[in-house]
């Protein structure tokens, strides 16, 4: 929960409060951080279903899982776009966010192969 919690502040966070250094955006520092944020969001949401259910049902709460988090990372787009001051909408920062998903996923998925 308290990654979730630091997570929306830092998507709430006024644009003004965000660094604007010229190369953040050459090495796409904010993409980095979308990836990561979400990759390890699902990865801790996960954890709890290892192991716990059998190996049919823990894989479709994977993928709900993961699927949650890219709907939320979308949902906070639309956020930033229409209630935060100096932020935008941009397909980047949600195709960052499904890429973090998908690592998180994978990287859950060969742990629940290793557990089995």
């Amino acid at each position: 929960m308290l990654w979730l919690i630091l997570s929306t502040i830092a998507f709430c966070l006024p644009g003004k409060a965000l660094p604007s250094e010229d190369w953040f955006a050459i090495i796409q520092l904010d993409k980095w951080i979308h990836i990561g944020l979400f990759s390890v969001m699902v990865v801790l949401w996960s954890l709890p279903v290892l192991g716990k259910q059998s190996s049919e049902q823990s894989k479709y709460l994977l993928v709900y899982i993961s699927l949650a988090w890219l709907v939320y990372g979308i949902a906070m787009e639309f956020v930033q776009h229409y209630f935060i001051p100096n932020r935008s909408f941009d397909i980047g920062d949600i195709a960052a966010d499904a890429l973090g998903c998908l690592l998180g996923f994978l990287f859950v998925k060969k742990q629940q192969q290793q557990v089995e």
